[in-house]
């Protein structure tokens, strides 16, 4: 039947000027149901006004986020008054359930089904009034129990492509340094964040994948940068997929990172997190505070039984050392906070409307600093922003589903450098000031309508959801570039990089997309994900077509193996960066002999855009001609078997390229020619013709030898090699002051072998151990010349192996006189053993410390107080 959760689907690209009829005309029918039907509800019947009642609907979750009806339930309701009374209820085949006649008090709500994770939760009862309470069942996971049987029931709720989860236990007790959402990505294997801060998933940049909370798009309009979080006392699963089968999902050609997040209760509930600040000591004294990020979660009803509110807000202070620099010249300082507002009203037990806003402003001083990059040459970066978005979900009495989802996102961001100097460039680092200010000014909004029909039963069961998405992003900035010069290592100049014209940028583009996809069971042993997405871009591709298909296959009736396949064509949003890219600064080189002559130049390097096609490139007058974008067509192969009561383990294979990368194609220096035949000028080329490649060959097994522990560990081998001169790359967060000649090589991301560990662990006395190992090849990094041209293979040398031991032990203590609240204390260590991994690298072949690593790391420690239930 028809599937209901609090949690709404994700929201992706939207209309287009050559938007067909047929897709404004889907908009406009299921948009105007959602005036109306709100008027087709049928009154609640009257309540007793000396008891009270609880009713909702059940609705269960696969891996990849389907949902559907949870018939057969058991609910239980437990009295913590005198008595305890107890009273129980079974999901109807819609999934709804109803208690009548309950005496007014506090109840433990409790839920059993095969299969499936149980519920427990507290809920408040009221004379008088209805209480709703929704529940949503997970699939049972491995971890969750000393002896899992995945029985044949789960089939139906199993997806052909499960995410990586972290629960929100999982979340709020990692061993990282700062407890922020994203901080914990590369706790998920297939996740990693280079030296330089920068996440990839699945080998490609953060700016191709897409971050989605709940039901919307939450990353930089401009250039799908990763600059929004969420308060993690706010989440309740983080959640990582690098093949998302589902045809609802769309808008990246990169990975899907979603966060669901925690619906306001209907009892008060207050937590005070991180509240003591960490002391900096440099030379065996204490300087100040290096961190400070108190959290506060609040939550509860503001009108009984109607309305119920959450409020997550975090306050950042902190002061990060760069490796490598002397204090206090070594500090990147980060200022801001991270507020995520929840309002849930029940309009009645099968309609619910939510809203939230967000706002994030932030602030960094010296943000890219590193051991070869100094304060004084290094850039701020500031951001304020804020967002709104309102999700209805009607479902009818005929089991019909409807959800209704409006958003709007605005990011004023900007960066500049410290000063008015020419930026130097020399064989030991950077010099002088930053080259590069911006500002950006822009907005996004987005729209989705969704239908989802009660479960239809032809050769099995079908779950079938259709749905029409509009987005529109739009951005107004300006640009500004000082001189570069590159100097050799006796300091004289070899080349001088000036700029000139541009300023002024401007970019809007318009997507729609309609979808249709069915979750087909065919029996209790197979199950099907079909699928097909189409979007219509304004800018870039007129029809994407994008199919999905996916396999779940258990060939035994107890589900102890299970066998999953699927494939799927993945659309990139157009690249706002590229479509006004004619309008940066012009960029003119000049060299110079060892006594200060020019020998060549100065030559103005054009800026121009090219289509690639079969018969070579063919220029583009303005760069919104693109008919392109990124698409990566992905499969995946996996296997998953039971081995022992106490031990699962799976293997997987994926396989995802990408092409129509934009990338940029400069001529190398000196010139002997002009590098580029179609056009009669050197030219600092933008192009579609660029493409990555990536496989992973995945291994993970979870032990859990009784109810007081658990291991993971999961070992990859992988490959990421594409064109190194990515837009992406080149331009975010902080534009390059040199563009090398585009190669085709190891990507920054490139991990050949990785193992990771996490474990938790319940000790004696009430503690608990959460530690985490994560062992992987050196990042990949490239030798030089004195005029920072590539010497060998780019990216052939690579770091030392990074080794790295946390863990976090923390014990809770009741709060005397507050009846459910625990005061939680403990510590943390991260690079535990104090391995030196290396940050930077001295690659430069003309520096006297040619070869050699710094930036090393250090154990950092801890100390963990909090307050919660």
């Amino acid at each position: 039947m028809l599937p209901f959760t609090n949690n709404f689907g994700n929201l992706q690209p939207g209309l287009s000027r050559a938007t067909p009829i047929w897709a404004l005309s889907g908009l406009a029918v299921l948009a105007c149901l959602l005036p109306f039907r709100a008027f087709g509800q049928q009154p609640v019947a009257p309540i007793a006004a000396v008891t009270g009642t609880l009713r909702g609907v059940v609705t269960a979750v696969s891996g990849e986020g389907h949902v559907f009806s949870a018939e057969g339930v058991e609910i239980k309701l437990v009295g913590t008054g005198t008595g305890n009374p107890i009273f129980t209820a079974t999901s109807a085949d819609d999934g709804s359930y109803k208690i009548e006649n309950l005496p007014p008090g506090e109840y433990t709500l409790t839920t059993t089904a095969p299969g499936f994770k149980p519920v427990n939760l507290q809920v408040k009862i009221q004379a008088g009034l209805g209480t709703v309470t929704n529940l949503r069942l997970e699939i049972q996971e491995v971890h969750q129990e000393v002896e899992v049987h995945a029985t044949a029931p789960v089939i139906s709720a199993e997806s052909a492509a499960p995410p990586a989860k972290l629960s929100a236990k999982q979340v709020l007790s990692a061993p990282v340094v700062e407890q922020k959402t994203q901080q914990e990505l590369p706790l998920v294997p297939s996740v990693v964040r280079t030296p330089e801060g920068r996440t990839y998933i699945k080998g490609t940049s953060e700016t191709a994948g897409m971050f989605v909370v709940d039901s919307g798009e939450s990353v930089d309009p401009v250039t799908g940068d990763f600059i929004i979080d969420v308060p993690i006392d706010a989440v309740e699963t983080l959640e990582v997929n690098k093949a998302p089968l589902l045809a609802e999902d769309g808008g990246f050609s990169g990975g899907l990172t979603r966060v669901r997040t925690k619906a306001p209760l209907g009892q008060w509930r207050v937590k005070l997190n991180n509240v003591n600040p960490k002391l900096r000591a440099e030379k065996g004294q204490i300087v100040g505070i290096s961190q400070a990020e108190p959290r506060l979660y609040a939550t509860g009803p503001l009108w009984p039984g109607k309305l119920n509110f959450s409020e997550a807000f975090t306050y950042e202070l902190n002061k990060v050392n760069a490796r490598g620099l002397a204090w206090p010249n070594n500090t990147t300082k980060i200022q801001g906070f991270d507020s995520y507002t929840t309002f849930q009203t029940f309009l009645s037990d099968r309609h619910i409307l939510t809203g939230n806003v967000q706002v994030f402003p932030r602030r960094e001083n010296f943000a890219n600093i590193n051991a070869l990059i100094p304060e004084p040459a290094s850039s701020d970066y500031g951001q304020k922003g804020f967002s709104g978005e309102a999700t209805d979900h009607l479902r009818l009495a005929s089991g019909v589903a409807f959800t209704s989802m409006l958003r709007y996102l605005k990011v004023d961001n900007n960066a500049h450098g410290q000063g008015p100097l020419s930026m130097l460039v020399t064989p030991n680092g950077f010099g002088g000031n930053y080259f590069n200010d911006w500002k950006r000014w822009s907005d996004q909004e987005e729209a989705e309508e969704s239908v989802t029909l009660p479960q239809k039963h032809f050769h099995g069961r079908h779950n079938l959801k259709f749905g029409v998405e509009a987005n529109h992003r739009a951005y107004d900035g300006t640009t500004f570039s000082r001189p570069v010069q590159i100097l050799r290592a006796d300091n004289s100049l070899a080349e001088q990089i000036d700029f000139a014209g541009g300023g002024s940028l401007s970019a809007r583009q318009t997507e729609v997309t309609e979808y249709a996809q069915d979750h087909w069971i065919w029996s209790d042993q197979i199950a099907l994900n079909l699928g097909l997405r189409a979007t219509t871009q304004s800018i870039g591709e007129p029809l994407a077509p994008a199919p999905r298909l996916g396999l779940v296959y258990s060939p035994d009736k107890e589900g102890k193996t299970v066998f999953r396949a699927g494939a799927g064509l993945f659309y990139d949003r157009f690249p706002l960066l590229a479509a006004d890219y004619l309008n940066n600064s012009t960029r003119t080189v000049t060299l110079f002999d060892t006594a200060g002559v020019p020998t060549q130049g100065p030559i103005p390097l054009v800026n121009q855009c090219a289509r690639q096609t079969r018969g070579g490139l063919v220029p583009l007058a303005v760069c919104s001609d693109f008919t392109t974008t990124a698409y990566s067509p992905t499969w995946r192969v996996e296997v998953e078997r039971q081995l022992t009561r106490q031990v699962r383990a799976r293997v997987g294979y994926l396989y995802s390229p990408t092409f129509n990368v934009f990338v940029l194609n400069p001529p190398k220096f000196p010139l002997t020619s002009l590098g580029v035949p179609d056009f009669v000028v050197p030219a600092l080329l933008l192009t579609d013709s660029g493409a990555s490649r990536y496989r992973e060959l995945e291994a993970t097994a979870v032990y859990v030898p009784n109810e007081h522990a658990r291991v993971s560990v999961t070992y990859l081998n992988s490959r990421a090699r594409g064109d190194l001169d990515s837009l992406s790359e080149l331009f975010v967060p902080f534009a390059q002051p040199v563009i090398r000649p585009n190669e085709f090589g190891n990507l920054p991301s490139d991990v050949p072998t990785r193992l990771t560990a996490l474990g938790t662990f319940l000790l004696p006395w009430q503690v608990t151990l959460n530690p985490a190992v994560d062992i992987h090849s050196g990042f990949p990094y490239s030798n030089v010349d004195a005029l920072q041209n590539y010497v060998g293979a780019p990216n052939s040398l690579r770091f030392p192996t990074f080794y790295s031991f946390d863990f976090s032990v923390y014990r809770n203590f009741s709060v005397p006189f507050h009846h459910g609240h625990k005061f939680r204390l403990g510590v943390f260590s991260v690079n535990t053993t104090n391995r030196r991994n290396p940050h930077e690298v001295f690659g430069n072949t003309s520096s006297p410390h040619f070869g050699n690593f710094t930036g090393l790391d250090k154990r950092i420690d801890g100390i963990i107080i909090s307050f919660t239930d």
